[in-house]
């Protein structure tokens, strides 16, 4: 199984594909990661490539190979949609846009910017199954806008052959111990989000 995540830099990328890979290695499988944070506290570009079954041998996902993309902005979504299997890949991406320098580069009042200007229904139509989440909105009702990447993750779970149970023991592993509360149920929201969406068709 190929799962791509993507973001920027602070957003948790590396945290969601940890959780993935140590689940995946906790039930015997075996595991290859592959992540790339240079620019990381710049808001620069963040994946990180999870592999898993029960033999792998590259850490990296070939273009049109991703299972699963999720991605945690949405022109980072955009710029990797194409290492998503065309007729298979499932598609979650957070509706939160953090439009870099670079992308206003003109000041003048109403000047367009350089930045992606797809929408969920025309990406929509372009992926098996895509799914548009509004993850930080999510995590700031729940008092914590920092768990935007765990809504993610519990969106990703629905999509994975895992228990709920060991998703979330995982999970607490991982997370600061006075977090783990709010962590749980940014997860479990973002699992519930879906489990909806995937009743009334993909959104």
């Amino acid at each position: 199984v190929n799962v791509l995540i993507v973001g920027v830099g602070g957003q948790g990328v590396i945290l969601v594909s940890k959780v993935l890979a140590a689940l995946a290695q906790s039930r015997g499988l075996e595991v290859k990661q592959s992540e790339v944070h240079g620019m990381a506290k710049r808001g620069g570009t963040v994946f990180s490539h999870v592999r898993f079954g029960p033999t792998v041998w590259s850490p990296t996902i070939a273009q049109g190979e991703a299972d699963i993309l999720v991605a945690l902005e949405w022109a980072e979504g955009m710029r990797w949609l194409p290492w998503l299997k065309p007729d298979t890949g499932i598609f979650v991406c957070d509706t939160k846009r953090i439009v870099p320098p670079f992308a206003c580069l003109n000041r003048r009042p109403g000047a367009p910017m350089r930045y992606s200007r797809e929408t969920p229904d025309e990406v929509r139509a372009h992926v098996a199954e895509g799914y548009a989440i509004d993850a930080t909105r999510m995590a700031e009702t729940l008092g914590n806008d920092r768990t935007a990447n765990v809504v993610l993750l519990g969106a990703l779970s629905v999509a994975l052959d895992f228990s709920t149970a060991d998703w979330e023991a995982v999970l607490a592993e991982f997370v600061p111990k006075k977090t783990i509360d709010v962590n749980l149920r940014a997860f479990r929201e973002g699992r519930a989000w879906i489990e909806r969406a995937r009743e009334s068709g993909p959104a």
